[in-house]
């Protein structure tokens, strides 16, 4: 059957960083790994860091101009969901046979950010569930299917801005169920082997292949991307509500997938239920989302924007929708590069801000949630500017806004994330700032009254370290502030 594209083997195997012998603006970095499908590199370009997806061409004939088309039409359609990242930029270069994608870097996927410190707690993850809902919703009203939902392809920024990213319209939308070969080499990228590709997208194999060509090599993907078989049948809305239903019970169950590729067809054929995995979700509303958007018939799939409305005062706090997603936002635009900026506009609007996060609560707090609701999300905004300010009065600002927000939040806000930061201002070139990170430092521990026991060696090693150079800063208004505070009580 036409040109297999994994059966055919390379004349030469070039490394990745080879491909950028003669793109001028951008500059390898690093390899971020490769599959059969791809070799992805990280690229240093004027304006950032900067994704790119290498594809080797094996086979001359392939439309690739009708990807790079499809591909500019998919950026400009996405140009206004500022809960989505398209690719930016396509090339082919012809001699190297070889076809490059290009996006934004971030540094942390889904996948990465659920098993990193800080761990994220109930509201953040209820905050990136609403937004990966967002972003599908952004999607599906600018005509666009994105294909490959999965953990990988969620996008995490530091401060919590969830970003779709990798839509995957040259993929296939059908896939044999009798040959793994193509999951693997499309759609299992990470080597995860978790499968969360709408049960309906796989059919009969015999619909891609004789079995004769399929005997003749098993690892040979059916799938031809030079045919018109890609477009047999095009992406449904309620194919990317599956994936991303799977997507949102991982992160509420700390990374625990819930289908893999074998559990995933039986679940296809009614053999299977992931009951046990489902189970995890501590919380009933979220539980009944996911159950709802993996439901086994599409036709029983809602909308993104259908669990949205369904969802308000329920999986998702009012508050969600009222203030922090429009608020949020301005944060995500090009404006707001700077961190400098970022904290200067927070302090300006601290008043409304707390106005509006203050007097809301969860719906069915969980027990022992903590007292901060939003205002943690306001947090991961303030403590990922942190390091990277430059001037003496964004710093004091941003020490200033700890500071009014420190009796809001939770003993376990304040020592896990808060608390690192004003030790790295304690070690600030500035003296003024330098002695207003220990002042600030001394009053946010005065408001711990019990420490956690997890957290109960965090003075003797490592706050009351990580200060004792202070005792003899060279700056008097340093040494003074050091005099002055209370902490060997604790």
């Amino acid at each position: 059957m036409g040109n297999q594209l994994a059966g055919i083997a390379p004349s030469q195997i070039l490394s990745v960083e080879s491909y950028f012998s003669d793109i001028h603006d951008f500059e390898y970095d690093k390899s971020l790994g490769s599959t059969r499908f791809f070799k992805v590199a990280r690229a240093k370009h004027r304006e950032g860091l900067v994704v790119v997806k290498v594809f080797a061409i094996q086979d001359p004939t392939l439309p690739l101009t009708s990807y790079k088309q499809e591909l500019e039409e998919l950026k400009i359609r996405l140009h206004s969901a500022q809960n989505c990242l398209p690719f930016q930029k396509a090339v082919e270069k012809a001699s190297e046979k070889a076809a490059m994608l290009f996006r934004q870097y971030v540094r942390d996927n889904l996948y990465d950010r659920i098993s990193t410190r800080p761990f994220l707690n109930n509201i953040e993850k209820r905050w990136i569930a609403f937004q990966i809902l967002t972003a599908v919703d952004q999607a599906h009203k600018s005509g666009v299917r994105h294909g490959d939902i999965k953990t990988e392809n969620v996008m995490v920024t530091s401060w919590n801005w969830v970003l779709l990213t990798d839509f995957a319209s040259f993929k296939p939308t059908y896939l044999p169920e009798d040959n793994p070969a193509d999951f693997n080499y499309f759609f299992d990228t990470s080597r995860r082997r978790t499968c969360y590709i709408a049960p309906e997208r796989f059919v009969d194999g015999g619909l891609f292949a004789t079995e004769l060509e399929y005997m003749r090599d098993p690892s040979t993907p059916l799938v031809d991307l030079n045919s018109n078989q890609r477009t047999r049948g095009e992406l449904k809305r309620a194919m990317d509500i599956f994936s991303a239903g799977c997507v949102i019970a991982e992160l509420f169950t700390e990374g625990v997938p819930l289908f893999d590729l074998s559990q995933l067809l039986a679940y296809r054929n009614g053999q299977f239920f992931p009951e046990q995995v489902l189970n995890k979700i501590e919380d009933c509303s979220i539980r009944e989302l996911v159950t709802q958007m993996i439901h086994r018939e599409p036709d029983k799939r809602l909308g993104a924007e259908d669990y949205l409305k369904q969802q308000r005062g329920n999986a998702f706090p009012e508050i969600f929708y009222t203030f922090l997603q429009p608020y949020m936002a301005q944060f995500a635009k090009e404006t707001f590069l700077s961190a400098d900026e970022r904290i200067l506009v927070i302090r300006k609007d601290l008043g409304n801000i707390i106005h509006n996060l203050c007097g809301h609560d969860l719906p069915e707090k969980a027990e022992g949630e903590p007292k901060e609701n939003g205002l943690v999300i306001l947090v991961s905004v303030i403590t990922s500017c942190l390091q990277t300010l430059k001037y003496c009065d964004s710093k004091l600002a941003a020490l200033e806004l700890i500071l009014h927000l420190a009796p809001r939040l939770s003993v376990e806000i304040l020592l896990d994330r808060i608390t690192p930061y004003l030790l790295h201002f304690s070690n600030d070139s500035v003296p003024r700032v330098r002695a207003e990170a220990l002042r600030t430092l001394t009053k946010v521990l005065a408001l711990v009254k019990e420490v956690p026991r997890n957290d109960v060696n965090i003075y003797p090693e490592y706050i009351l370290p990580g200060i004792a150079h202070l005792a003899q800063d060279d700056a008097t208004i340093v040494r003074l502030a050091y005099a002055g505070k209370n902490l060997l009580s604790k």
